[in-house]
Parts: structure tokens; C-alpha cells; sequence
């Protein structure tokens, strides 16, 4: 699902680094019936494409939360203690204003930590990957919540070309960003099978009792 979703984002820069070269057109040489029926054209083409980018990116919210909670409990099972955000609110602090901005990432860093080495993954440091993905989500988010809080609707050439850019910024970093997460969620998961397989394989050392120390 999130690969399908980085399809279609790339399909949507396309269209958009296409209308880009329109609107440059008619701020170099001025309107036109040709330049502006097929700006016409690709406007509605990129507005298609953006209803339907945003019912799969819910779609994608909804398995990345899914998957969030599911290794947050798994690393428990791996015998994991001391995480500060519990699995529901591993995914509650996505919709929670401000905190969304830290939260969420302090609580996947700690899953991944305590995935590697659950018995002291408290030692470890902040992964580069989880960093990258985490910079690139926010700034993404960032972006579009600018263009639709601060700028106002363009009829001008330069201010649709300035508008487009901006757009096309948060594009390019949520696609950096959804391919950074499907390789947290191949990394993390590969992960928490390699630790339950070595679990598994470690044979459990007996734990001596007082009874046994007073038969032998």
C-alpha cells in the first residue's frame, strides 16, 4: 500500500513539474487559448490525482498505525520494560497538535532501540534512518500546513508558479519521506524476527531457588 502511494506521488510530480513548465511559459510569453485550455487540462488532471492521493494516504495512515501498535506490543513480548509511551500512544501522539511534532518520534525510537537489544536499549543512540524519515515527514507537513495557513489563492501566473513550487516541495519530501518508512518498517520488522529467533534459539538458563540450594 505505501509503495502504491509512492507511485502515485511520483505520478503527481510529474503533473506538477508539467504545470510548473506551463506557468513559466505564460509568465515568459503571456497567455494564450492553447497555453491556457491545456493548463486548464493539466489542472484538472493534478486535482484528480491529488482526491485520489489523499484517500490512499488515509489508507496508508490507517496501516502504518496498525503496524506502529502491533511492533510496539511485540517488543513488550520480547521482554522490552522501561518505554515511556505505551502502544496506543505510540500512534495517539500522530493526532495530538504540537506534540505530534516530538512524541511520536521519541516513542519509535524506543520500539526500535528495544527491538535491537531489549535489555538495554536505554544505552543506545538515535538511528540515522528513523532520524532521516522523522526530518522529512515534519518538514513535509510543514510545508503544506504554510501553503494552506499563509498564502492566498493566486490568478496570477507568478503567484500560481510560487504556490506550485511550494507544492511541489512538500511533494518531493513526503515521497522522500514514505520511502524512508517502508525501510524503517522493513528494518524494524526483520529486526523483531532475527531477536524472537534468537530467543527462541537461546535455551532459558534455570534460575537456582533457595529449596535447590538447601538439597545439594
Amino acid at each position: 500500500m505505501l509503495a502504491a502511494f509512492v507511485l502515485l506521488t511520483l505520478a503527481v510530480v510529474a503533473v506538477m513539474l508539467h504545470g510548473l513548465q506551463l506557468l513559466q511559459q505564460g509568465i515568459d510569453t503571456g497567455i494564450s487559448t492553447g497555453l491556457q485550455d491545456e493548463l486548464a487540462g493539466t489542472g484538472r488532471l493534478q486535482l484528480n490525482l491529488f482526491r485520489l492521493q489523499l484517500v490512499l494516504m488515509l489508507a496508508c495512515y490507517l496501516w502504518a498505525g496498525s503496524w506502529v501498535h502491533r511492533v510496539a506490543c511485540n517488543v513488550r513480548a520480547l521482554g522490552a520494560k522501561g518505554l515511556d509511551d505505551s502502544p496506543g500512544w505510540a500512534v495517539g501522539w500522530y493526532a495530538v497538535p504540537v506534540m505530534n511534532l516530538m512524541r511520536p518520534m521519541r516513542a519509535m525510537t524506543q520500539v526500535w532501540l528495544a527491538s535491537h537489544a531489549p535489555t538495554r536499549w536505554q544505552k543506545l543512540g538515535t538511528p540515522r534512518l528513523l532520524m532521516a524519515w522523522w526530518c522529512f515527514w515534519v518538514a513535509g507537513n510543514l510545508c503544506y500546513w504554510f501553503v494552506t495557513q499563509y498564502l492566498r489563492p493566486e490568478h496570477t501566473f507568478e503567484g500560481l508558479h510560487t504556490q506550485q513550487w511550494l507544492l511541489l516541495c512538500g511533494q518531493a519530501l513526503n515521497l522522500v519521506a514514505a520511502a524512508l518508512f517502508l525501510l524503517v518498517v522493513s528494518r524494524l520488522t526483520r529486526m523483531q524476527v532475527e531477536e524472537r529467533e534468537r530467543q527462541q534459539a537461546t535455551p532459558a538458563i534455570p534460575t537456582p531457588s533457595l529449596a535447590d540450594a538447601f538439597i545439594a
